[in-house]
């Protein structure tokens, strides 16, 4: 399931498995039985990892993109709140009863009582089903962050910056908060305006390529040789 992930975000980090072990004091074979999808991280591993790949949980397990330019964003709209699992306060805020829970999140009734009176912690797979069915994001269901997710202009946003990194990262240092819509339409403005500026220079760039095509080459253009 996050095998793949967690030996990604390790590599890009530039760590061995021994290193990170040291760090986060768990045992080689243990992070090594991760990667390998033979075992799956509990929420209190699970966080201590996201903190540590300075990824999101939603990121860890698979839910968002995590190239390393991504992470540096999209952990930007987040701000970071108390690890405390309670499913049962999400539930009753979103107005999801236990019988919905039941139904939609096809957990067997046993574990998801285990769950819901928090006698349990989740695995991944519980985590990814539970915030789908409450539309959260898996970070705001474990309490890890103050917001249940990153708005659409926000999305945008996030799109923009796969396209200009620097630019936006720029853009977004220079607001103190994304949860003004007047903040979040500046930004959003100043990306479009970068757009619409790189669109011209492309375009500008393809007509003087293709003005250097159809010239005729030197010394053999124009008119017919004389023989």
């Amino acid at each position: 399931m996050i095998g793949k992930q967690l030996k990604f975000l390790r590599e890009l980090k530039g760590k061995s498995q021994q290193e990170v072990c040291s760090i986060l004091n768990i045992e080689q074979s243990t992070l090594a039985n991760y990667e390998n999808d033979k075992r799956v991280p509990k929420i209190d591993i699970l966080i201590k990892l996201a903190e540590y790949y300075n990824v999101s949980v939603d990121c860890l397990l698979g839910l968002k993109k995590t190239n390393s330019e991504t992470n540096d964003c999209y952990n930007y709209f987040y701000e970071e709140g108390d690890a405390n699992w309670s499913i049962r306060k999400i539930a009753k805020a979103k107005e999801v009863s236990y019988e919905e829970m039941l139904e939609k999140s096809c957990i067997e009734k046993t574990r998801l009582d285990a769950l819901w009176y928090g006698n349990s912690q989740p695995v991944a797979e519980e985590l990814i089903r539970l915030a789908t069915v409450l539309d959260v994001s898996i970070d705001y269901l474990l309490d890890n962050s103050q917001r249940e997710k990153i708005t659409s202009d926000e999305e945008l946003i996030l799109r923009y910056y796969h396209k200009f990194p620097e630019d936006v990262m720029e853009l977004l240092e220079s607001f103190c908060s994304l949860e003004k819509r007047k903040d979040r339409g500046i930004i959003l403005g100043k990306c479009f305006e970068l757009e619409k500026e790189s669109s011209s220079v492309a375009a500008d760039e393809k007509y003087i390529d293709s003005q250097g095509k159809s010239q005729p080459s030197s010394g053999t253009g124009g008119g017919t040789i004389a023989v």
